[in-house]
């Protein structure tokens, strides 16, 4: 699940003006946001079991400067538990309807100030402004 922060990305832009610095300036201030998103989200994760809670992962920063902040492989039903499901059949097993119980977008929209203050402190402190 991905996320687009408004204001960021022309921030984002003008860091990679000033070159290699400025990429590694860059992923730890997209890492520092994804971080606050990471953790609310595995708060507000349903603890059935825990496992879901204790494994939301970030991914690389990718090309664009994103990073994916959601379950690992093993915890794909994480997605199931966010987004709900229909009821179906595969391969003869019957599953149930379930419906979404959002957990990551909403620690992701709750604490928006939250990311962007930590990913401009890394910048500011990394680029001493």
């Amino acid at each position: 699940m991905g996320f687009k922060l408004e204001g960021m990305q022309e921030l984002l832009r003008k860091l990679e003006t000033l070159g290699n610095e400025a990429e590694q300036v860059k992923q730890e201030a997209l890492m520092a946001g994804a971080k606050v998103v990471q953790q609310a989200a595995s708060q507000k994760a349903p603890r059935d079991t825990g496992k879901l809670a204790e494994n939301i992962v970030i991914s690389d920063v990718k090309e664009y400067g994103t990073v994916d902040i959601g379950p690992d492989r093993d915890r794909f039903y994480g997605l199931f538990v966010e987004f709900g499901r229909k009821a179906g059949e595969k391969k003869g097993r019957k599953y149930p309807k379930a419906d979404p119980h959002p957990f990551l977008q909403p620690a992701f929209e709750e604490n928006i100030d939250r990311v962007q203050d930590e990913m401009a402190d890394v910048i500011r402190r990394e680029l001493r402004l």
